[in-house]
């Protein structure tokens, strides 16, 4: 059994590897070299009901005899193995849904003729930047319409993701992570509406919902503020190297960590990092744009980054590969955090901004934190009745609710994750306490004292390895909201 529980490991090790590299070239704008179909076929033993089974039953064992450390291993292969299954239960819907940004299927009015049809992917990339707002309510018009169409796959893959989670006797959530959205929700509703509805009006000219305020006005006010030009795309990499100078942090963790700051017609916006083979080999790729949003972005990554490269060679595959799906979202919303720092933005970014300017920095991070809720919430409810009209139309009431303004029908099921919906604002709230407790410690400005770094490496040192109860346990506190809350409201003030 042992044995058998080795190779199931290192063909899963594999499978990750593979579909990292995936991804990564994805996010790239490069082409893929090999299908989900041929990886799944290539790797039978971590994509079958056995090997599933054989997870389950270890993972059961382990918890039995109380082997934590175990325990927290088994369980992150066992999440793994899970989503490795419902790929395998739906293969074509996956691959569909995979090459769904890349392809040519928004038809914009007026040009399309001229052009053709265009990828979601560099909708999605010129859209927040648009000035015109008609323009952009045509824009995410036709990308909704375009990404409407595939709700059907979509169903077809949410239906085998729900089949593997059964299979693999874990839940999709847990228990309170629906009350934890809520809180969040009821606790933020008043700063949301506002000072996020006073500078979406300023913003964009539309008013909150139901006032006529639309997805892309959103996107317009995170991307491109008022202040976006105190921000040149010029300066994204420099402001992250003159902070990393000041805590002393290595960026290339030794070389392992590469940066792809090239653009491609089919580059996703922002900033990503994925683990190639870590922890040798992780990259991030960076598409620089004017504003706050692609410096946040990139620190963000950064911390992802760090905690790939970070746990030592002879690591488990566990720790190095999988582990609680909410650890990277903490490290990344971490150091995104910096740019609300005003010592940050002078001394790194090198900006003084007007209150209103940092204001809208700030508002942006409670809009993420609200939109995240919001995604929990209507995964929640896709889980309980089906991905279908019931659970899009939760998803445009929360989302109205959370972000104010109005989600497109088109667009009401493209990011609902039936793995993991609560990951984000799990690693969010982590990164609260994380924040907390290194100010504690080290006072306000922690991130550019070297005396701090240590505690950061000794968090990416471990990898997937901790658990998020026990990090929290680690630092004194009980799970919850409250420092992400209270963070979130200073740093509106």
């Amino acid at each position: 059994m042992l044995r058998e529980l080795e190779e199931l490991r290192e063909d899963a090790r594999a499978l990750a590897t593979a579909l990292a590299l995936l991804r990564a070239r994805r996010a790239a704008g490069l082409p893929s070299q090999v299908t989900l179909r041929e990886l799944l076929k290539a790797h039978p033993r971590c994509t079958s009901a056995d090997g599933l089974a054989q997870a389950r039953e270890e993972l059961g064992d382990a918890l039995s005899d109380e082997r934590r450390g175990r325990a927290a291993r088994l369980s992150a292969l066992r999440d793994f193995l899970v989503q490795a299954r419902a790929l395998a239960l739906e293969p074509g819907a996956a691959q569909e849904l995979f090459d769904l940004p890349q392809r040519p299927l928004v038809r914009p009015p007026g040009d399309a003729g001229l052009h053709g049809a265009l990828p979601p992917v560099a909708v999605e990339r010129d859209l927040p930047l648009v000035r015109a707002r008609d323009k952009r309510a045509e824009l995410e018009a036709a990308l909704a319409e375009a990404l409407g169409e595939a709700d059907g796959i979509r169903s077809a893959a949410w239906e085998a993701a729900q089949a593997a989670l059964s299979e693999g006797g874990g839940p999709a959530a847990a228990p309170d992570d629906s009350a934890l959205a809520t809180q969040l929700l009821d606790r933020t509703d008043a700063l949301a509406r506002d000072l996020g509805g006073w500078l979406l009006e300023r913003h964009t000219g539309a008013e909150p919902f139901p006032g006529g305020a639309e997805r892309h006005d959103l996107l317009h006010l995170l991307w491109a503020p008022r202040c976006a030009s105190a921000f040149p795309r010029g300066e994204v990499l420099r402001t992250v190297r003159r902070w990393a100078e000041m805590l002393r942090l290595d960026l290339g963790a030794g070389k392992a960590i590469a940066l792809d700051d090239d653009d491609r017609p089919l580059k996703w916006a922002g900033a990503h990092a994925e683990a190639i083979d870590p922890p040798w080999e992780v990259r991030v790729s960076l598409l620089p744009e004017e504003g706050p949003r692609a410096l946040g972005m990139l620190l963000s990554a950064v911390g992802v980054a760090q905690l790939r490269a970070g746990p030592p060679s002879d690591a488990p595959p566990e720790d190095l590969w999988f582990g609680d799906p909410a650890l990277p979202h903490a490290c990344g919303a971490l150091l995104e955090g910096l740019l609300r720092e005003p010592q940050f933005l002078r001394r790194c970014a090198k900006v003084d901004l007007l209150p209103d300017d940092a204001r809208a920095i700030s508002i942006a991070a409670v809009f993420d934190a609200r939109i995240a809720a919001g995604r929990c919430l209507a995964a929640a409810e896709a889980h309980a009745h089906g991905l279908g009209e019931r659970a899009a139309s939760a998803h445009r009431d929360l989302f109205a609710r959370a972000a104010l303004c109005d989600l497109p029908k088109g667009l009401a099921l493209c990011d609902l994750d039936p793995f993991a919906a609560s990951a984000e604002l799990r690693g969010r709230a982590l990164a609260g306490q994380l924040r907390f407790s290194l100010r504690e410690t080290f006072d306000d400005d922690w991130w550019r004292n070297p005396r701090a770094l240590p505690k950061l490496q000794a968090l990416w040192g471990r990898g997937g390895r901790p658990t998020l109860a026990e990090l929290w346990s680690e630092l004194g506190a009980a799970p919850g909201i409250d420092p992400l809350v209270e963070g979130l409201a200073e740093a509106c003030r």
